[in-house]
């Protein structure tokens, strides 16, 4: 189902931001799971990290016959990398997938590898329906570190081709919602969003992370290539 703790993060992301310069702007470590009272949320919940992220002969069998929302077909692993298509914990059936057009969704995968226990504890991405296609990415925006949760999707430009463009509320980087390369800004930062956009325009514009989601005997799933 839809994550509702990324939104909540959202709503404070402002202070977050500013609370230290210096910790704000650092990239996001990813733990296996979070730590709670003598236990981990995957050992309540019965499951191993194996469970989540499939071994190489696992991965290659659960990719066989995955099906590309929309019809598309799943793009191809980059080179040096393996395709590893494991299920979405937070989507029981395809059925559960956001539905609302032009609206970002977060949705929990539980995968170890997107899990931070700071600001992503369910391994949340981003979900995106435009114009009948299913666009995933991360939920936080590379450049300002914000939860997506707010975040404009746009109609698509020259820049683009046939991708709608997402566009981060705090900060207005803006991006291709399919490849993640970052394109001309759109629309104004507020205030703080501002300051943000000064202090990183600097440094080396990131992409946004994008993702792969399938279907395949009725489950989704997403490809997180090792």
């Amino acid at each position: 189902m839809p994550s509702t703790k990324l939104t909540a993060v959202a709503a404070l992301a402002g202070s977050v931001a500013f609370a230290s310069q210096g910790a704000a702007f650092l990239p996001a470590r990813h733990s296996s799971s979070v730590y709670r009272g003598g236990q981990t949320d995957l050992q309540a919940k019965g499951r191993r990290s194996k469970d989540l992220v499939s071994t190489s002969n696992a991965s290659s069998q659960a990719g066989k016959g995955v099906q590309g929302l929309g019809g598309d077909v799943p793009t191809p692993a980059a080179a040096g990398k393996t395709a590893n298509w494991v299920p979405v914990a937070g989507l029981k059936s395809m059925k559960e997938l956001p539905q609302e057009e032009n609206k970002v969704k977060f949705v929990d995968t539980q995968a170890t590898t997107l899990i931070d226990g700071a600001v992503n504890p369910t391994g949340a991405v981003s979900v995106v329906s435009f114009k009948g296609k299913t666009y995933c990415f991360a939920s936080s925006c590379p450049s300002c570190k914000v939860p997506l949760a707010k975040a404009k999707v746009l109609d698509p430009t020259e820049e683009t081709g046939p991708d709608p463009r997402v566009c981060c509320d705090f900060c207005s980087a803006t991006f291709n919602s399919r490849t993640g390369d970052r394109v001309e800004d759109a629309g104004g930062a507020g205030f703080l969003g501002g300051i943000v956009k000064g202090l990183m325009s600097k440094q080396e514009k990131q992409p946004l992370e994008t993702y792969d989601l399938g279907e395949k005997n009725g489950k989704v799933l997403i490809n997180l290539p090792y």
